[in-house]
């Protein structure tokens, strides 16, 4: 019975964890915007010189990305487009040239990629 209690718990923790992982991935984003200061000039910047996002991440970033993509089996859900829509708010002026100028969306996809591919 505690078994199948464990499994359950583990399957309903999973689902969870994936219906939030989004929104939080979100808000994780939108922080890490604010603490290395984004700006358009320093987007533009990071994508003439191909900066890679994985090396701003601090240690404990890159743990809580491993526990999400060791729990969920993928960081699926994580995209250009759920970043983009994360910094709108805060950030409108670099959502906006990351969706518009090409060069600067395929950067984003590439460091998207880059994330994902990753083995934590």
């Amino acid at each position: 019975m505690i078994n199948r209690l464990k499994e359950y718990g583990s399957i309903l923790g999973k689902g969870l964890l994936s219906q939030m992982a989004p929104g939080v991935a979100g808000g994780v984003v939108n922080e890490l915007f604010h603490q290395w200061n984004i700006t358009v000039a320093r987007v533009v910047e990071d994508v003439r010189t191909n900066r890679s996002l994985w090396d701003g991440m601090t240690p404990e970033h890159r743990r809580n990305l491993k526990y999400v993509k060791e729990t969920l089996g993928n960081l699926d859900f994580l995209t250009a487009d759920l970043i983009i829509e994360s910094i709108k708010t805060d950030f409108p002026a670099v959502a906006s040239m990351l969706a518009s100028w090409t060069a600067a969306n395929e950067w984003l996809k590439r460091q998207v990629n880059d994330l994902k591919s990753r083995d934590l």
